[in-house]
């Protein structure tokens, strides 16, 4: 969801207040893809100038990838790849020639099939619902999951 109308103030603010209570490190995370409700882009440059320019903080940026943002994986991570990938193969098998597409997914913690077709809708009316500015619909859409994790 698009911070609300006057994120640099905020951010700009918390960091300020941090420094008074001496804390001389901060780490900021801006989403690949982030924008504000305008559907202006917000990139980590936009960030490193905002802060450096009106704070004369010393600003450094760090793009992530992939493996850096997982880290070493867990043993449930290695068992829910292995039990996903399981949950792949019989779908394979149980395949008939008209059976519709599926992605496996989690629910929980089980492995389960989803029809391709839906969870493809579905990533269309989230970009729909995010170009027309409906951030709370495109939260819900996401899934209970989803939007507990967003929530939390």
């Amino acid at each position: 969801m698009p911070p609300d109308d006057g994120w640099e103030e905020h951010l700009c603010r918390r960091l300020t207040e941090q420094r008074g209570r001496g804390s001389r490190l901060n780490v900021i995370i801006v989403a690949e893809g982030a924008m504000d409700r305008s559907g202006k882009p917000i990139s980590c440059e936009l960030v490193k100038h905002l802060v450096s320019e009106r704070l004369s903080f010393d600003t450094r940026t760090t793009i992530l990838g992939h493996v850096q943002r997982g880290g070493t994986p867990s043993a449930f991570d290695r068992i829910l790849a292995s039990r996903m990938g399981v949950e792949a193969v019989m779908a394979l098998l149980e395949a008939a020639p008209d059976t519709p597409a599926c992605v496996v997914s989690l629910s929980g913690n089980m492995a389960v099939r989803l029809p391709l077709m839906e969870c493809v809708q579905v990533t269309k009316d989230v970009t729909v619902a995010m170009s027309e500015g409906r951030f709370d619909d495109a939260v819900k859409l996401g899934g209970k999951s989803f939007e507990n994790n967003w929530n939390t």
